[in-house]
């Protein structure tokens, strides 16, 4: 004989013996009823201490289709997929398992992913630093010794003592010769009455060097008559200079008069009439031929 199945209620035993009884297969039942008992309002457990009820088939040949009928019924396991009582009693523990295991593969990717992530970052830092423009120190100037500004060099007829437009290069010979004795420490530049060009403002600056005066446009700054508070820089308030080189008066190619002026206010100003040459190829003021000083 081969035991077959066993379970701590009786009832269970019985019922698969009969199962099996009714397909044809000889069974015996071990430690089962010791009486009969009401069996439709009692139910009958072996004690926990004592052996289980017990289904034993006799005949050897029929104990693979036994199993087979048991298995189809679903009361013993098998390594099939199957739908049984058996199998939802061990679901949870499956489905709690497989759960588990799944969420570990979920995690499992999310640090592999960010592994991955922090890989790119790091590569892309790296490439972007070595990458980078390098910096560059900061540009050292170096003084330049101030050009004749590229504009007609000569006068043009007439040479009849008529006003022309001042050329650049006289008016910077003239400034040159008197900001250096300028009184304030800010000179407002004009020629013929319009704002000096911003190259003739640089050269007379070079040339004058350090003086302490500071050259602007004209534009720059506010003409007052009065003392209080005399011409002014817009910008700083400070006091200021207004000066201007105009009427020019060729007598040849390479000589003639200009007059300059400088103003702060109606008590403090200077007027006069230069003579210039072009002398080695540069305007030079040779003569103060009229001057007043307030």
């Amino acid at each position: 004989m081969r035991q077959v199945f066993s379970s701590p209620r009786v009832e269970n035993v019985e019922a698969v013996a009969r199962l099996l009884a009714e397909a044809g297969i000889e069974v015996r039942i071990t430690d089962g009823r010791s009486y009969r008992g009401n069996r439709r309002g009692n139910f009958s457990y072996r004690d926990s201490s004592g052996p289980k009820a017990a289904v034993w088939v006799v005949q050897s040949s029929d104990q693979v289709r036994a199993r087979e009928i048991l298995r189809e019924a679903g009361l013993i396991d098998s390594t099939r997929q199957r739908d049984s009582f058996v199998a939802n009693f061990r679901e949870p523990e499956a489905t709690t398992a497989g759960g588990d295991a799944r969420q570990r593969r979920v995690v499992r990717i999310k640090y592999a992913m960010l592994v991955v992530l922090l890989i790119a970052a790091g590569a892309l830092t790296v490439h972007m630093i070595r990458n980078r423009p390098q910096a560059t120190g900061p540009a050292v100037s170096t003084p330049t010794i101030p050009q004749p500004l590229p504009e007609r060099q000569e006068a043009r007829e007439p040479f009849d003592g008529s006003i022309q437009p001042t050329l650049t290069a006289i008016a910077e010979a003239v400034f040159v010769h008197e900001l250096g004795g300028v009184r304030l420490d800010i000179a407002c530049m004009s020629v013929d009455g319009h704002d000096a060009p911003a190259p003739l403002i640089e050269a007379v600056q070079a040339r004058l060097g350090d003086t302490g005066v500071q050259l602007v446009s004209s534009s720059n700054c506010e003409r007052f008559a009065d003392e209080d508070p005399g011409s002014r820089h817009r910008a700083s308030g400070r006091p200021a200079m207004l000066v201007d080189v105009g009427r020019f008066r060729a007598h040849a190619a390479d000589a003639g008069e200009v007059e300059y002026t400088a103003y702060h206010h109606r008590l403090f100003a200077t007027y006069r009439t230069l003579e210039v040459r072009r002398i080695e190829g540069r305007w030079q003021v040779v003569k103060v031929l009229r001057g007043a000083s307030i």
